[in-house]
């Protein structure tokens, strides 16, 4: 690619991640995304999943999710999830919107949690934007999901890793 921009890379993931950058910003946007499930008895399952953006200039959308499928029964009792949203890199920070009923603890500059806990449907979804600092070499979306079903059936929490490793 010659355009006139030189990039010194420090690491490789620094280099991949430019890479990518460079290439995919005129295309469409692109999304890191992961998906645990968890078999329930009677047939229902708890699918927990994670996803944000994977390219970005200024900020990243990204979304959260514990659902409950299956008709037995319709709904959980409650129905819970945590979000972990990270900005990875030296010296970094993160800045990150969330839905209304959500709450967010920022636990560091570049680690952010929000939690909700559905009491009246089969679904917690939380979602927003991350806005990372310039230095950030990429952000990760952890979703970790629990579920009280019914008094016999609970869910201890359980996660999808949206990220680099």
């Amino acid at each position: 690619m010659n355009n006139g921009i030189r990039t010194r890379l420090v690491s490789g993931a620094a280099a991949a991640f430019a890479a990518g950058a460079l290439v995919l910003a005129g295309s469409p946007a692109h999304a890191t995304s992961a998906s645990t499930q968890v078999g329930l008895p009677g047939g229902n399952k708890i699918s927990i999943n994670a996803w944000h953006c994977s390219t970005y200039v200024k900020s990243c959308s990204w979304k959260a999710s514990t659902k409950m499928s299956g008709s037995h029964p319709k709904q959980a009792a409650w129905i819970q999830n945590r979000a972990e949203l990270k900005a990875h890199g030296f010296r970094v920070s993160v800045k990150i919107s969330k839905n209304p009923e959500a709450t967010l603890t920022m636990k560091s500059k570049s680690l952010g949690v929000v939690r909700w806990k559905n009491h009246t449907a089969r679904i917690a979804d939380t979602y927003g934007k991350m806005t990372p600092s310039k230095a950030t070499v990429y952000v990760s979306t952890k979703s970790c999901g629990s579920a009280k079903v019914t008094s016999r059936i609970k869910v201890s929490e359980k996660c999808a890793y949206a990220g680099a490793a």
